[in-house]
């Protein structure tokens, strides 16, 4: 199982546990997220990815214009937060 120590290790960006996604300007989103990673630019941004898929742990991306739904108010795993154009 991948590690937070693991990712900040590995991944220049800012990281946050146990937050709520309104912190951090995410519109229309009322949810707590486990981890918040906000990678510093699209090489960590793509490091992470891959970090993300090979370890299988649960992630999922938005930005902060993003509207997405929680069935039930929080999403276990890794929420990216990024604006950068892919």
């Amino acid at each position: 199982m991948l590690r937070l120590d693991e990712l900040k290790a590995e991944i220049n960006g800012e990281f946050f546990v146990q937050e709520d996604l309104k912190k951090h300007d995410v519109k229309k989103v009322e949810a707590l997220a486990d981890i918040i990673i906000k990678p510093s630019g699209k090489k960590d941004y793509v490091k992470l990815l891959r970090m993300l898929q090979e370890s299988g742990f649960p992630h999922l991306v938005i930005n902060s214009k993003g509207r997405v739904v929680f069935p039930d108010k929080r999403f276990h795993g890794a929420v990216i937060v990024t604006d950068l154009k892919l």
